[in-house]
């Protein structure tokens, strides 16, 4: 019994199990302080990057001069799930995007978990933005004129390019190139050849340094095709002209033409197989319309031909053109009042696919009017003046390649010329200067 007593006694007065007891407790306020600012630094870091994400998202919208209310509300989302993407907590987050005039808005909020704080019923806190991008809107264009070179496609790495001792020459009238890859406008080498305009523009970049005069503008606008309801590079429809083309049906005026040592009259018609004019032949052309039907118009070396008033409308394989200097080539396009007035070359999308079209220098070559090939590449090469004394004439092509060591001239349209000016104009660059109004 007195053991027992003394035991008993012995525990009441043993106190060395009290400090462990109080370090428990006192651990608890100390989990709470510092797991609590864990948990309020994440939701400050998260914060943090939700609002750089909805200013860069904002303002991103708001700098690209002619985009729509509807690109503008595209652009910014992407830019915001761009920002979010590699942060768990908002990757899925899809704010509230407002585009009008010259205002875009975005608003998100979400929730963050607060592990810690959840000990004190607190599982988790509100994070939110409401931010907006205001702009002003600066025309940056001065009088910007006419295109007499435009090149449709935007996937093609040579939207222009020139090379040897090239020298292409349009001072009054500007390139421009709807490629969007980064050598859309492009010279090979540091050979001399040169191009010389009012301007050139590309909508992608350009990988040049001096063979350019004025200095490339890139970043610049999509310029549709003029001459198309539905343009020949849409993805998910065929090729429409906003114009009734020329019917290639009928009689045949010939089949694989081939004109040489003499002199010949034609007529407009349907020329089945290609018109190639060799060495020796001189050619008058009537007006009006000829058709070459799945072959080539050939204007060979040595060859003269001469029409006014006069328009070539290529359509199925192998429909293209090649006119070679080294003789007299006069050509004229339809005057005011015809039909496909201000054209001397027209091409469907279907003529010679893809393929190339070639313009040799030498000679004496004057055309006058208007080249649309919406599908070939116009080939320039050779040597000798081309054009130097034309009134008018503008290109619309898949793409330009010059090269060889000649002269190229394009013309804006001249009073004097009878063949109406239907290339298209430059459009008005707006630039944004965003900014975020708090």
């Amino acid at each position: 019994m007195l053991n027992l007593r003394k035991a008993r006694t012995t525990l009441r007065r043993d106190e060395r199990g009290n400090t462990g007891i109080v370090f428990a407790f006192a651990l608890v306020p100390v989990i709470l302080l510092v797991g609590g600012a864990i948990d309020v630094g994440n939701v400050y870091t998260h914060q943090q990057r939700l609002q750089a994400a909805g200013d860069a998202a904002v303002l991103a919208a708001n700098t690209m001069g002619e985009a729509t209310e509807d690109q503008r509300t595209t652009i910014a989302l992407k830019s915001f799930q761009a920002n979010v993407t590699d942060t768990p907590a908002l990757a899925n987050l899809v704010p509230e995007i407002t585009a009008s005039g010259t205002t875009v808005s975005l608003k998100a909020t979400t929730q963050i978990p607060t592990p810690f704080l959840s000990m004190m019923q607190l599982s988790s806190m509100t994070i939110h933005t409401n931010t907006r991008a205001d702009a002003e809107v600066i025309d940056t264009s001065t009088t910007p004129g006419k295109i007499c070179m435009l090149a449709l496609d935007p996937n093609h790495s040579d939207g222009i390019h020139i090379q040897g001792t090239n020298q292409i020459r349009y001072p009054n009238c500007w390139a421009h190139t709807n490629s969007t890859m980064g050598t859309a406008i492009n010279a090979a080498g540091n050979s001399g050849a040169t191009a010389v305009g009012k301007g050139h523009c590309a909508v992608g970049g350009a990988s040049v340094t001096t063979q350019y005069s004025p200095a490339v503008k890139t970043g610049c606008q999509h310029v549709p095709d003029p001459f198309a309801a539905v343009s020949a590079y849409h993805a998910s429809q065929a090729y429409q002209a906003n114009f009734a083309l020329p019917s290639a049906t009928g009689t045949c005026i010939g089949n694989n033409m081939n004109l040489k040592k003499g002199t010949f009259t034609l007529s407009p018609g349907r020329y089945c197989g290609g018109l190639e004019l060799q060495a020796h032949a001189k050619v008058t052309l009537n007006p009006g319309i000829y058709i070459i039907d799945s072959g080539r118009l050939l204007v060979q070396s040595g060859s003269w031909i001469q029409g006014n008033n006069v328009v070539f409308y290529f359509t199925g394989p192998n429909a293209r053109l090649e006119l070679i200097g080294g003789g007299v080539i006069n050509l004229q396009g339809r005057h005011s009042g015809s039909s496909y007035a201000g054209f001397l070359f027209i091409a469907h999308a279907n003529a010679n696919t893809n393929g190339k079209s070639n313009i040799q220098g030498g000679g004496i070559m004057n055309i006058e009017g208007m080249l649309y090939m919406p599908r070939q590449t116009i080939e320039v090469s050779g040597n000798g003046h081309v054009n130097a004394n034309a009134k008018y004439f503008g290109m619309i092509a898949k793409n330009f390649y010059f090269r060889g060591n000649g002269e190229f001239h394009m013309n804006v349209h001249g009073s004097s010329s009878v063949v109406p000016d239907v290339m298209p104009t430059m459009p008005v660059e707006k630039r944004r200067n965003p900014y975020l109004n708090m």
